[in-house]
């Protein structure tokens, strides 16, 4: 049975998101500006999968797998609204020829 297998839940795909969740979810609690838990919640719930695609990305670019983890500690240090405000913007720069 693979479900009992310990190698088969260590693994980065799956510790990497749950790196970024925790992460996040301690910032939010220190920062201490989220007023309400259900968005504390939310935001490390979509840190852990903005990491997730992140680390999709990662393998679909040939890289190693430990990068993985450093887009955890980045995704989830910086939090959900600050990797939106880049990802506009850089869309906004190619999508928007001047």
């Amino acid at each position: 049975m693979p479900w009992r297998d310990p190698n088969n839940w260590l693994r980065a795909e799956l510790l990497a998101p749950l790196l970024s969740f925790v992460l996040a979810f301690f910032r939010a609690l220190y920062d201490d500006k989220e007023p309400r838990w259900m968005r504390i919640l939310i935001e490390s719930v979509i840190c852990g999968m903005i990491t997730l695609s992140a680390g999709y990305g990662i393998d679909a670019m040939g890289m190693a797998g430990e990068w993985k983890y450093a887009a955890a500690g980045a995704v989830g240090f910086l939090g959900a609204d600050y990797i939106r405000t880049i990802a506009k913007k850089f869309v906004g720069r190619k999508v928007d020829p001047k």
